[in-house]
């Protein structure tokens, strides 16, 4: 269905970004990276939690961080996040989220977590209608994952009509092209961390997907299982780059990663132009961005 004009793709999209209401827990290098975007963005309010203490050391991955300050994470980094933006509401919470406070967010984004723990949040996120998020980097890997329900609906711009003469050959002659402000009405499923097909249903994959399956499941040799896993898949070799640093946060890292996960809450709480379904890897190795659509388990195509 079409829904009309510019003004629907863009005041009701604004609309909906200025009332929503961000959750994010842990502000290392990856969340605060997210968090400095979302304010950026302008929506109505952020809350942070993480309860770790700020030492020395973290002041030289986390530009919210400038020195030790003897306060939590959350604590020193809300005052530095509320100058970048007055206008969005800049808070932290020392407790987790439990049934009675999840329903005030519109999105919940878990970063640096495990995943006992994002499974945990996102079925009681699933539960209370939250868009839940989950992201990671290992090194030069990053990861993220999202569930906006099992029926998400969002608009996006109608692809636009190209016409030229019969004659022009497309590669060498300019064509013209329609100047089309018109939105669609979209449909996209997405599906629960705990309800993900396995590994293996996967055709191809990639080394950043193999180390992210890795880390997540702890297994106790990374190199074995990226080898075992590859010959099962016949995908691409996991270089040793990827696999000998995974234990370290990088900065450029987290700011690709934390960009693109900032970019996805923004698109989900405007319900405009299409999510990523329903995981993004990231090679930063080979440069490579990589979204893979792992289906509900219940479900075979």
């Amino acid at each position: 269905a079409v829904v009309s004009t510019q003004s629907t793709g863009g005041v009701d999209a604004q609309r909906s970004l200025r009332a929503a209401n961000v959750f994010v827990k842990r502000c290392g290098p990856l969340g605060a990276e997210v968090c400095k975007n979302i304010v950026l963005s302008g929506v109505n309010s952020l809350t942070i939690l993480d309860t770790r203490v700020v030492q020395d050391k973290h002041s030289a991955t986390n530009f919210l961080i400038r020195t030790s300050t003897g306060k939590s994470f959350a604590e020193t980094c809300v005052p530095n996040l509320q100058i970048l933006n007055p206008l969005v509401k800049v808070d932290y919470v020392s407790e987790d989220l439990a049934e009675d406070t999840i329903k005030q967010y519109s999105v919940v984004c878990i970063t640096d977590g495990s995943k006992t723990e994002y499974e945990k949040m996102n079925e009681l996120c699933r539960n209370h209608g939250v868009t839940f998020l989950a992201t990671n980097t290992w090194g030069m890997t990053g990861f993220m994952f999202q569930d906006c329900g099992e029926k998400y609906k969002y608009i996006a711009e109608k692809p636009k009509i190209a016409r030229g003469k019969a004659s022009e050959k497309p590669d060498t002659k300019r064509r013209k092209v329609e100047d089309s402000s018109e939105y669609e009405e979209r449909l996209a499923h997405f599906t629960q961390y705990n309800k993900m097909a396995p590994l293996s249903s996967l055709k191809h994959s990639s080394p950043a997907v193999l180390i992210a399956h890795g880390m997540l499941n702890e297994v106790p040799d990374l190199s074995g299982h990226c080898k075992t896993m590859c010959q099962k898949l016949g995908g691409k070799e996991v270089p040793d780059e990827l696999i000998r640093n995974v234990s370290g946060e990088l900065v450029p890292i987290c700011a690709i990663v934390g960009g693109i996960v900032s970019q996805e809450i923004i698109k989900i709480v405007s319900k405009k132009d299409d999510p990523i379904v329903n995981s993004f890897y990231y090679d930063g190795f080979s440069g490579a961005g990589i979204i893979e659509n792992f289906k509900c388990c219940e479900f075979k195509k």
